[in-house]
């Protein structure tokens, strides 16, 4: 009878190990997917933003030999009110910025942006100078948040 009840705990005893164990790889499986999954949205939101500032870039060429000008929105802003939202701006801007008017350029689709008409984060701003175009709110990836794209 002893040896029954040995062996009967011994089975429960492995049983609770067992479940324990495959409780512990489940909550790690579940972590790696977790922040892969996490890693792989931020990315795609930089891969959004390097596609809207690619697609600028060519409209606001496209559009500054056609009209000599930029296609720009409302008054100029000084590279410390751009330094209130953007932390790396290029060291050869020069100190004028503009919000890029999107209603200039014509059939122009962008993931972000949708704020042109006004002066929110939701906006894409070029310097004057460089013609580096930031958007204000920025993309965060890789512990960093970013403004822009490229090397300047």
């Amino acid at each position: 009878m002893m040896k029954e009840n040995r062996k009967v705990n011994d089975e429960k005893g492995i049983t609770m190990v067992v479940l324990v164990i495959t409780v512990l790889l489940l909550v790690i499986v579940t972590a790696t997917l977790a922040t892969s999954a996490h890693e792989s949205i931020q990315l795609s939101h930089l891969t959004k933003l390097d596609n809207d500032i690619e697609t600028l870039n060519n409209r606001i060429a496209s559009y500054y030999v056609a009209h000599e000008e930029l296609p720009v929105y409302g008054d100029p802003m000084t590279q410390e009110e751009v330094r209130e939202y953007v932390t790396d701006l290029s060291i050869n801007d020069g100190d004028t910025y503009y919000i890029i008017d999107l209603g200039e350029l014509e059939n122009t689709t962008l993931n972000y942006g949708k704020g042109y008409l006004s002066r929110t984060t939701d906006s894409y701003i070029i310097n004057e100078e460089t013609h580096i175009i930031y958007y204000l709110k920025g993309v965060f990836y890789g512990d960093k948040m970013h403004y822009t794209v490229g090397n300047y």
